[in-house]
């Protein structure tokens, strides 16, 4: 059996982080960890954002504390680090 050779395509692996299959799943899944954690009602807001391309550029999804109630809350709870099952 010969010798096998690989040669990886770092533009196709960009391609592949921003495909708009990953980037659904992830804007879904910080979706459901924002409402576990209370949702938009009670301050929690999600984001998804494409990192720079040094040489990685992967996509990522947030979920943020937006109000002092809901800082305060995450803060006293640990809401946010106890949602995060939900993303799974």
């Amino acid at each position: 059996m010969g010798d096998v050779r690989i040669k990886f395509n770092p533009e196709a692996f960009y391609d592949l982080r921003r495909a708009s299959g990953v980037i659904g799943d992830l804007e879904e899944r910080a979706k459901r960890v924002q409402e576990a954690a209370g949702g938009s009602a009670a301050g929690y807001e999600t984001s998804s954002q494409q990192g720079a391309k040094r040489p990685e550029g992967r996509w990522r999804a947030t979920v943020i504390t937006a109000t002092a109630e809901a800082v305060a809350d995450n803060a006293k709870n640990n809401t946010l680090i106890r949602s995060l099952d939900a993303g799974r």
